[in-house]
């Protein structure tokens, strides 16, 4: 009797995993950027609090590259956007990209906010924020804020 009920749970999990893996063939490949969010002051973020991280391309088809920044914000390629309220600093994040939106010999930045209840600015990314060669090689990537003015 036990070695029936383990033959059907055995049988069970192998159907489970062919079925999960059939589901996924349809899918675009991705990159996943691991990283989180930190700041020099220990701060504990109010209730309601969003943590918004986004990877700009910082190296556009038509620019010299990371130097030529305007004050125009660069092309968003992913967004995310993580309930953050009564959370502590740092903050860990996993940004999926679709791996098609990007280009070879491009740089990316990876760019933090984190925003009140009410949309108010609490702290921004720093505005030298180390660029990103190749997000699909990429270990862990840390982006700092600081404080927004007020």
């Amino acid at each position: 009797m036990r070695a029936a009920v383990l033959s059907h749970a055995a049988s069970l999990l192998v159907a489970t995993s062919v079925l999960c893996g059939c589901g996924s063939r349809g899918t675009e490949p991705e990159t996943k950027i691991l990283g989180s969010v930190t700041t020099r002051e220990a701060a504990v973020l109010p209730a309601g609090a969003t943590l918004e991280i986004r990877l700009e391309d910082a190296a556009p088809p038509g620019s010299t590259g990371a130097a030529d920044q305007s004050a125009i914000a660069a092309p968003s390629i992913a967004n995310l956007k993580v309930d953050a309220g009564g959370q502590k600093l740092p903050i860990s994040f996993t940004l999926v990209v679709p791996r098609e939106a990007l280009a070879p010999r491009h740089r990316y930045v990876l760019r933090a906010a984190i925003r009140s209840p009410g949309g108010e600015l609490l702290f921004t990314g720093l505005p030298d924020q180390r660029p990103i060669d190749n997000p699909n090689t990429t270990g862990k990537e840390e982006v700092a804020v600081i404080p927004a003015s007020p």
